[in-house]
């Protein structure tokens, strides 16, 4: 039996908190420690951890910034709802 270990993720989360976090800062929307980007527009962004299903909507958003742990979604940001993966 094979067992894969994510080494690198085993260390991150053992020396940092790596929980998963939605801030709001200075009109920008910033998501720590997501799972995967499932619908990316303009208008609405899907973000899933753990089986739940964060939708941003708005006008003119863009991914500022993306990196494996965070992302940084701007623009005119007017709902964030929270549901189910498969709802």
């Amino acid at each position: 039996m094979v067992i894969h270990v994510n080494i690198k993720r085993i260390i991150n989360d053992y020396v940092e908190c790596n929980e998963f976090e939605i801030k709001i800062i200075g009109g920008k929307v910033k998501i720590y420690y997501y799972d995967k980007i499932e619908h990316f527009s303009s208008y609405k962004i899907i973000v899933l951890k753990d089986g739940d299903k964060y939708t941003i909507e708005g006008k003119n958003m863009i991914i500022e910034t993306m990196f494996e742990e965070m992302i940084v979604i701007s623009g005119n940001i007017n709902k964030i709802t929270i549901g189910k993966e498969n709802e």
